[in-house]
């Protein structure tokens, strides 16, 4: 007898349209989700109250990530290439200043320190961007690295490890470099055979996984000379995965794909664990909580959204 897949514990319904990116905001004092719509519009739901409570309005582009930072800021990346800065006014938000990358692709940026983040920019490059300054301190160029054959499109960025200084890039071409971003040089590469489109990594495994417009999920390793070697393949039923999120505690991560599915893995064993079918197309985004969730008595909460304009949430694996 086959096994159904589980129900989420809770369906955010709403005027959104297709959404392409989720954070959490977890504080004593408020739980809330934000979700970046194609209109380019930010929905703000209370998760104690299970309804959308503000909307911030935009007369822009898509969004293509966001972020709350320290309930300071709020980092809105767009998908013509700009990046808008907020500043919290108490229970609202005033847009700072609005900068242009100039790149116009699918990655999403990153978060390196408290101050910095990674964005992509033009020619194969990331920029380190000072929210302090609103300027970028240096750039990763591959071109000092004398790559030998063109690179293309930055099309993911991961950030491994502080402790380690290492870095991820994944390229159009295929290729994922490990940089040192202390030297500002690259220290591995690894070589696949399909555009990546995403890219995670967990720091206890040590092991990250690449998702691509075929039916594989492709797994590497990070080892002590930080030197990147592929493990293994997993195959999927359906082709093309637009998003991996790892889940805090390093027990699961979670693939979505083009065909709306949310497969739920076991970082130990690389096993398929659950098949979510609750959305009914492409999966754009899948965040976990970081801290417990009250309103759902959750520490991993986790919640995924895609082109059907609906944001699930999840309870799994949790005991």
């Amino acid at each position: 007898m086959a096994i159904l897949p589980p129900d989420p514990i809770y369906v955010l319904r709403g005027d959104m349209g297709p959404v392409h990116c989720l954070d959490f905001r977890i504080s004593p004092y408020v739980e809330h989700l934000y979700a970046g719509a194609e209109s380019g519009n930010i929905h703000i739901w209370d998760l104690q109250r299970h309804r959308e409570i503000c909307k911030l309005n935009a007369i822009k582009k898509q969004c293509l990530a966001l972020h709350t930072l320290d309930d300071e800021y709020l980092i809105i990346q767009r998908k013509d290439g700009c990046v808008d800065i907020w500043n919290a006014d108490g229970s609202n938000w005033i847009l700072d200043k609005t900068i242009d990358t100039d790149y116009c692709g699918f990655s999403r940026y990153q978060i390196l320190t408290d101050d910095i983040i990674l964005l992509p920019l033009p020619n194969s490059q990331v920029g380190a961007l000072s929210l302090t300054t609103q300027e970028f301190v240096y750039k990763l160029d591959p071109m000092v690295s004398k790559v030998p054959k063109p690179l293309g499109e930055v099309m993911a960025i991961k950030n491994c490890s502080l402790e380690n200084n290492i870095i991820l890039i994944a390229y159009e071409s295929g290729d994922i470099a490990a940089w040192n971003i202390k030297d500002r040089v690259i220290v591995s590469w690894l070589n696949t055979d399909s555009c990546p489109m995403t890219i995670n990594f967990d720091n206890y495994w040590m092991r990250g996984i690449i998702g691509n417009p075929t039916d594989k999920l492709e797994v590497f390793d990070l080892n002590k000379s930080n030197q990147l070697v592929h493990k293994t393949s997993i195959t999927l039923k359906n082709s093309g995965t637009s998003l991996i999120a790892s889940r805090p505690d390093s027990k699961v991560f979670a693939a979505g794909g083009w065909d709306g599915r949310v497969r739920i893995f076991s970082w130990k064993t690389l096993r398929p664990l659950a098949v979510l079918n609750q959305h009914r197309s492409n999966i754009f985004d899948i965040i976990y909580s970081k801290e417990k969730v009250q309103a759902f008595n959750n520490k991993n909460l986790m919640a995924a959204a895609g082109k059907d304009g609906t944001v699930s949430l999840w309870d799994l694996y949790n005991q």
